[in-house]
């Protein structure tokens, strides 16, 4: 993502240029996402070609009116944190919502920021998380509403 890119992305979210490299504005990035860009999985339904290059994503979900699903909201998100200074990377995830889990299948992003690590997705539909979660194994991580837990397989 490029800094004209990044300009479009936070008018879209309705946030400014501020860039700071704390907790409070990776919360505040991730919830102005999730609040302005909607996870919509018609493409997939209807059998549309998915592309997920970082140009594509923007077109898409910045310069379109559409949401994404996982790929392409987390997508665009790692993007806009790498641009403005985060350390981020995507990972796979499993969704454990039965006894079994699923495959990986959920793409979500890991940040690691004062040398703590937090997992953000904008991209889990009604399920998702409202705020970046830290990562922690086999602990309730509660939200405003929502309690979530990272289990190791």
């Amino acid at each position: 993502m490029n800094e004209r890119m990044l300009e479009a992305y936070l008018n879209k979210i309705g946030m400014t240029a501020q860039k700071d490299l704390n907790r409070a504005y990776l919360k505040l990035l991730h919830a102005s996402q999730h609040k302005k860009i909607p996870f919509e999985n018609l493409d997939i339904v209807n059998g549309n070609l998915i592309l997920l290059s970082e140009e594509a994503l923007f077109n898409k979900l910045v310069m379109s009116q559409r949401g994404g699903y996982c790929f392409e909201l987390n997508g665009l998100l790692l993007s806009a944190l790498i641009q403005v200074g985060f350390e981020a990377r995507p990972l796979l995830a499993r969704v454990h919502l039965a006894e079994e889990p699923s495959g990986r299948s959920h793409q979500v992003t890991l940040v690691t920021l004062e040398g703590e690590q937090w997992i953000l997705d904008a991209g889990f539909g009604s399920q998702t998380p409202r705020e970046p979660l830290p990562y922690r194994l086999n602990e309730e991580l509660k939200t405003d509403s929502q309690t979530f837990r990272f289990v190791e397989r």
